[in-house]
């Protein structure tokens, strides 16, 4: 039995499936997505019936677990049944909810997805972006302090992000002085309330060890342990 974790995918399951085939995972392995998984995305759910098929018909058993990014229909996640305290897409595939904790690996890891987009202007409200998309100061305040082993986010805190703006403003044709950092703020109260022995997050689109707390993922897939 493992656990994967793996960046964005935007709905492109497919990188999701070679992965699985090449290492010959199965019913007993988990993927976890961080955030902008992409599978529930149009309003028709076209797209999700599809997803939902071919993961049943491609994914080999292996339960597919994702905490929500910015690009997500948070119409459709909010209105999922919940089971064990996930979001319940199919049989194997589930959101993990913000602020929540969950046990992989015998591992206590908190997840609290959500981010900005940084490209709001040219997006349509409650068609391909959602209000939802912000973490709210009410989440963050029901998280109970304590330590985890791993927390998975979508952004990261902004302490973080500023330290490494170098390697995570990744557009640089947008005026930083215009982007809504209202998400990495969340975080940055989130990490002064808790302790942690590893922080995973994507939404950047690199893949880096920023230090040895912090880490970014996208094509990468990292194995908790």
């Amino acid at each position: 039995m493992a656990t994967f974790l793996k960046g964005d995918i935007h709905g492109n399951l497919f990188e999701v499936i070679d992965f699985i085939n090449r290492f010959n995972l199965g019913k007993n392995d988990n993927i976890i997505i961080l955030g902008d998984c992409g599978i529930a995305w149009r309003k028709d759910k076209k797209d999700l019936a599809q997803n939902i098929q071919l993961w049943n018909e491609c994914g080999n058993g292996v339960k597919l677990y994702f905490i929500d990014g910015n690009h997500e229909n948070f119409n459709i996640l909010n209105s999922l049944p919940i089971e064990n305290n996930m979001g319940k897409i199919a049989d194997n595939i589930y959101h993990l909810r913000r602020g929540q904790v969950y046990e992989f690996e015998n591992k206590k890891i908190l997840v609290c997805g959500g981010a900005d987009s940084i490209d709001k202007y040219r997006r349509i409200e409650n068609f391909t972006w959602w209000k939802e998309e912000a973490i709210s100061q009410e989440t963050i305040d029901d998280i109970p302090a304590g330590h985890y082993d791993y927390v998975l986010t979508h952004c990261c805190p902004r302490s973080i992000f500023e330290k490494n703006r170098i390697y995570l403003s990744t557009l640089q044709f947008l005026d930083e002085n215009k982007i809504n950092h209202s998400s990495e703020d969340m975080l940055e109260q989130l990490k002064n309330k808790i302790t942690f022995d590893h922080w995973f997050f994507a939404h950047y689109h690199i893949n880096r060890n920023l230090d040895e707390k912090f880490t970014c993922l996208f094509e990468d897939f990292r194995e908790v342990r």
